[in-house]
């Protein structure tokens, strides 16, 4: 079926990519000493590698969302804030949801 031990390292290894970029402690403490333009950099280029995984991978919706569920898990054990969270999962799910069709400026017929 799908080996979701490797979605969840992949999903893990997302979190980890931010958080090398991204301060925990910062954001719960001190947000206004990181730059959105930072904060919005790392999280781009976590989801750029989420879309490249989910290209190789082909994930259904159960597996993305198991994807999901585990990058959100790996963030809160990051100690990242709730807000934050909630944020960067919500833009993975973007990120590895199927584009509809006419997406790229296309509209559908």
């Amino acid at each position: 079926m799908f080996n979701s031990q490797q979605d969840e390292a992949q999903a893990q290894a997302l979190a980890h990519s931010i958080s090398t970029q991204v301060s925990s402690t910062l954001l719960r403490e001190n947000r206004r000493a990181l730059s959105v333009n930072k904060i919005t950099r790392a999280l781009e280029k976590a989801f750029l590698q989420a879309a490249s995984y989910q290209a190789q991978q082909r994930m259904g919706f159960v597996r993305r969302s198991l994807f999901a569920h585990a990058f959100q898990w790996a963030l809160k054990e990051l100690a990242y804030p709730p807000d934050f969270v909630v944020l960067a999962t919500e833009g993975l799910l973007v990120a590895i949801s199927p584009k509809p069709a006419g997406a790229g400026g296309q509209p559908a017929r």
